[in-house]
């Protein structure tokens, strides 16, 4: 059985000591999310403020939970499994039921009955949710946490939002943030490609909406699930908690809740009214910048007697939605391979912000193979705004990323197995492609074994080179200067053609003085980027990874040398231009705490905490 409320879930994590309370006075504004970021660094416990502090200084009369799924073992706890492959198989089961064996043995199409049975969910007439009503609906009252420096106000980072499709009045579960503009208006940050922005479309009225939060972990695992279009998200939180998920209706608008969430904002939107929204410090480590987004008009607060506010951040990698789109990975791959038989394993590294990198074992019966199993998969749900996709065998390890290495320096032969798109569907949040929505994609085949050499190249001679470091014989990444580079701490709004031009061509001239050095024709993979890394610190591999993978656009930022046989990856952060062979538009910083807060957030967690680890 499932949770049954969130309540359960917290005083499960806090019998095992997986759960701290801090009891003094903590503010949402800033203090909060560098606590909960310090912790999901450090693989630290989940955390209840309890007195969070809002930014007119009161304290909320609710408490405020973070980092609730911050690490891998806590994620599958709440979803009450081993392993999330467990879901998927559950999910295929139900896609495909073995007929045979059921007429054989009709006792063992039982457990799928049950299963079956636990979908619909259960109509009541008064939720827990709706224990208490706010007399004057005020969105500011509740602890919503301001987490990074430029953000652009409070948001709310783990909302159930729901909707209905006004024609079959079929609900959706999605989680979309919602920064606050005052007690009654709240921005809702749904993307074109979403089911939120679709009923929207459809609704040539006022349309309800609800922001529910907290309620059972499988609920709000069900909101980011990559569902197919019959199975709802109410459907699947029954599924999961192997019971069907009580719902209630709102009180002041025409759509149906989970009964058993913590808070309930009702409201409607207006068609054709949008407000600028953001800044937001994102999951690809910078912020998304300023957008026209929907308006949620605020008609009734609810919460439980008991309530709590769950919460998360996003930021650069690793974070604890890191761990939640592990699990989502994991658990629909049985079903991406019911789907796409030729599919072995995919793993989509959480230091990539997963829509960037996604790398596939194809099965490889036949040339090519691996080639058309990636591509299926660029037309598969989410996977539409996949960046990068490296294929390879069989037997590949996925998640062993020095395995990945090997693979790229012995399996790929440049340019023949790199396939590049242009002209593809990206994530909004995309903010390297060159146009909102749009973006190049690049195909990596790394199947084939092949026997190939590396290079020995002296680089003494390049004074542009602030560090270097051999990844493998034929791969070496570079640091270097950029002059007059984008801040990490400050959003870069300019345009800046002459930086930008002279970025363009320092690159150029660093790469050809490298490829033009003795016993360079082997060196295949060059990597370029910032010196603001340091090649020798513990954690410079993540990093990198990141910056390769969250920087780049593929048809700005791939070069290859005149004969074809060698790549040039530019990871550095790109000056704003429109008069490059591929724009780049304003490039925002990243995600950084606040200096004071981050300083006494350490101080606290030496003296507090670090004899919990």
């Amino acid at each position: 059985m499932g949770w049954r409320h969130l309540g359960r879930y917290l005083r499960a994590l806090e019998d095992q000591g997986d759960l701290i309370r801090i009891t003094h006075p903590v503010d949402c504004y800033l203090e909060a999310g560098c606590i909960a970021d310090k912790l999901v660094k450090n693989d630290g416990p989940a955390v209840i403020f309890e007195k969070p502090r809002l930014p007119d200084g009161t304290i909320s009369e609710l408490p405020l939970a973070m980092n609730l799924f911050g690490t891998r073992r806590r994620t599958n706890q709440a979803l009450r499994v081993e392993q999330p492959a467990e879901i998927g198989y559950k999910l295929t089961e139900l896609m495909k039921p073995d007929i045979g064996t059921f007429v054989k043995r009709p006792w063992k199409a039982w457990p799928l009955a049950k299963r079956a049975l636990a979908l619909p969910p259960k109509k009541v007439r008064k939720g827990a949710c709706q224990q208490v009503r706010m007399a004057e609906p005020d969105v500011t009252k509740l602890p919503i946490p301001t987490t990074w420096m430029h953000d652009g106000g409070p948001f709310i980072t783990l909302p159930l939002v729901v909707t209905k499709n006004p024609e079959t009045e079929e609900h959706n579960l999605g989680m979309y943030r919602a920064q606050v503009f005052g007690p009654t208006e709240v921005g809702l940050h749904w993307q074109m490609h979403k089911h939120g922005a679709e009923h929207a479309e459809a609704n040539d009225g006022k349309m309800p909406v609800a922001i529910c939060m907290g309620g059972p972990p499988e609920v709000m695992f069900s909101a980011i699930a990559p569902l197919p279009d019959n199975l709802e998200e109410y459907m699947f939180a029954g599924m999961l908690g192997e019971s069907r998920l009580r719902i209630t209706k709102c009180l002041t608008q025409d759509l149906w809740v989970p009964a058993e969430c913590d808070v309930v904002i009702e409201g409607y939107t207006i068609p054709g009214e949008t407000r600028l929204e953001g800044p937001f410090g994102d999951h690809f480590g910078h912020y998304s910048l300023e957008g026209q987004f929907p308006v949620l008009h605020v008609t009734a607060i609810t919460h439980r007697k008991n309530a709590v506010v769950p919460m998360t951040i996003v930021g650069k990698p690793p974070m604890e939605d890191g761990y939640l789109g592990e699990a989502i990975g994991s658990a629909f791959l049985p079903v991406l391979q019911f789907q796409h038989r030729d599919v072995c394993n995919v793993f989509l590294p959480l230091e990539t912000g997963f829509h960037n990198l996604a790398i596939v074992a194809s099965k490889q019966r036949y040339p090519a193979q691996a080639r058309k199993t990636a591509l299926g998969l660029w037309g598969a749900g989410q996977m539409m705004f996949l960046k990068s996709i490296v294929a390879t065998g069989p037997n590949h390890d996925v998640k062993d990323l020095d395995a990945l290495l090997d693979v790229l320096d012995q399996n790929v032969s440049i340019p023949d197995d790199l396939v590049v798109l242009d002209g593809m569907v990206a994530d909004q949040l995309a903010h390297a492609a060159p146009v909102e929505g749009i973006h190049s994609k690049l195909l990596i085949d790394a199947s084939t074994e092949r026997q190939q050499n590396g290079a020995d190249v002296n680089l003494d001679s390049i004074e542009a080179i602030t560090q270097h470091r051999w990844l493998r014989p034929s791969m070496l990444v570079v640091t270097t200067n950029i002059e007059g580079g984008p801040s990490e701490m400050e959003n870069t709004e300019v345009l800046d053609e002459s930086a930008a031009a002279a970025q363009r061509e320092k690159i150029s001239l660093l790469r050809n003085s490298i490829w033009q050095l003795e016993n360079s024709d082997n060196l295949r993979w060059l990597f370029i980027t910032d010196d603001n890394l340091d090649l020798d610190a513990d954690d410079a591999m993540r990093t990198l990874l990141w910056q390769l993978f969250c920087r780049f656009e593929v048809k700005r930022d791939l070069h290859f040398s005149d004969d074809g046989g060698r790549i040039c990856w530019d990871a550095t952060a790109p000056i704003p231009s429109k008069e490059g062979p591929v724009p780049v538009r304003r490039w925002p910083a990243v995600c950084l705490h606040d200096p004071d807060v981050q300083e006494k957030v350490d101080e606290w967690y030496e003296q507090e905490v670090r004899k919990w680890a």
